[in-house]
């Protein structure tokens, strides 16, 4: 009765205004592989649990040297164990996957922006996706994943990584690299791709990252990454703009499953395998050209140097998340000699999961600096999971925006998202 009486009164507010669902990085091929349920590493897809974190951590296979056991789609063998004995007079054995490593997410999105001139809701935009991701592992060291988007505007590429495991939480990664923002429940953002919210870190093209991860006893851990890479506003082609761009990230998780071993701590919700632990992070970004804020349509200006801190805690059904970001400059994109200044950003974030299929969002951020102006959204949603591998969300972003020399505005606006991963 009493999780009956919060959803109702949670949905008497939401009725005239619900909300929507994320564009993914959730992996259907893996599911597949382990013959398992995607809420085995998401407690809503894209949005990882511990167990998918240390999943992660470990090139993407079952952590604790389990991962051949819990194979369900056993790889086709390319060579003998014996070469490796004669190696390198042989070469190394190797594997391939014996399926298709390739995945699907259906999307739908009814977008509704507020006219400026009317102040109603009248035109309503449908945009339909389907997005392809293909991923796989090759031994125990290497790992594939990319993913491409095929809509009315024809075929968008996405991403591409090649990730060398040397141990399990040590892993080299090639390719579309960078300071992934956290992943929210829907698609409460004011960019236009995914990751583009107010606190987003600038992005890079191309590049390298190494990542280590570690556990810190039973439970909790922490996590370390840095790379290096282009400056995706510069020519790719330009040879100095090979190394232009910086980063690193570091974490340390408090309680919940250890970050390596995917196991210890205590469960908030047990069957999403939602933990109840606390996570810190900082990250630091630097490019001497100057960089955008990565997907951010709604921003105008470059930066050279960016921090950032963010703080997620979960506790039985709720989930709290704050980011800060501090800009040391926004430079004009045609005249970087013109410096408007600094920029803060901040955002904080709400979660509650009423029952493990039904989550309800509420969402503030706040955005000032002298080039854009002050930008404040709020935003509240809820999500649906129909099935562990669809979900159904509708959200309203309120946008109130006091703008400087920079023409660029967010639009208040609904949107409704529907998707269907296989």
């Amino acid at each position: 009765m009493k999780k009956l009486y919060q959803l109702s009164a949670f949905l008497a507010c939401m009725v005239p205004i619900l909300l929507l669902s994320i564009d993914a990085s959730a992996l259907p091929v893996f599911a597949r592989k382990y013959h398992t349920a995607c809420t085995t590493c998401h407690v809503a897809f894209p949005i990882r649990n511990g167990f998918g974190e240390a999943f992660r951590n470990n090139g993407y296979r079952f952590p604790a040297g389990q991962d051949e056991d819990m194979v369900k789609e056993e790889p086709i063998k390319l060579g003998q164990e014996s070469y490796k004995n004669v190696f390198p007079d042989a070469i190394w054995p190797s594997d391939m996957p014996n399926m298709p490593t390739i995945g699907f997410l259906g999307k739908i999105r009814a977008y509704t922006p507020k006219d400026k001139v009317s102040g109603s809701f009248e035109e309503t935009k449908i945009v339909e996706d389907l997005e392809t991701f293909f991923a796989g592992t090759i031994t125990e060291q290497i790992t594939y994943f990319g993913d491409f988007a095929i809509n009315e505007g024809g075929v968008e590429w996405g991403k591409l990584n090649l990730m060398w495991t040397f141990r399990p939480g040590l892993n080299l990664v090639l390719g579309e690299v960078g300071i992934t923002e956290k992943m929210v429940l829907l698609s409460a953002r004011p960019g236009w791709k995914r990751d583009g919210y107010t606190t987003t870190m600038p992005s890079i093209s191309r590049g390298a990252e190494i990542r280590y991860a570690g556990d810190t006893g039973k439970s909790g851990g922490y996590s370390l990454s840095a790379g290096i890479g282009r400056n995706s506003t510069e020519d790719p082609e330009d040879v100095g703009n090979a190394g232009d761009s910086k980063y690193v990230r570091a974490t340390y998780k408090i309680g919940g499953h250890g970050l390596l071993s995917g196991v210890g701590g205590t469960h908030g919700i047990e069957h999403i395998g939602m933990d109840n632990a606390i996570t810190f992070g900082v990250n630091l970004f630097n490019s001497v050209k100057g960089a955008q804020p990565a997907t951010q349509e709604d921003l105008a200006g470059l930066t050279n140097t960016v921090y950032s801190a963010d703080i997620e805690a979960t506790y039985g059904a709720l989930r709290i998340l704050a980011q800060y970001a501090h800009f040391n400059e926004v430079l004009d994109e045609n005249d970087k000699s013109i410096n408007y200044g600094k920029r803060t950003a901040y955002s904080l974030e709400g979660d509650y999961w009423f029952y493990p299929w039904l989550i309800g969002i509420m969402r503030y951020e706040y955005l000032k600096d002298d080039y854009n102006g002050t930008m404040k959204k709020i935003i509240p949603a809820v999500a649906v999971m129909l099935r562990p591998n669809a979900k159904i969300g509708l959200e309203y972003v309120n946008v109130s925006h006091d703008r400087k020399i920079s023409s660029y505005s967010a639009p208040t606006s609904f949107q409704l998202f529907t998707q269907v991963g296989f």
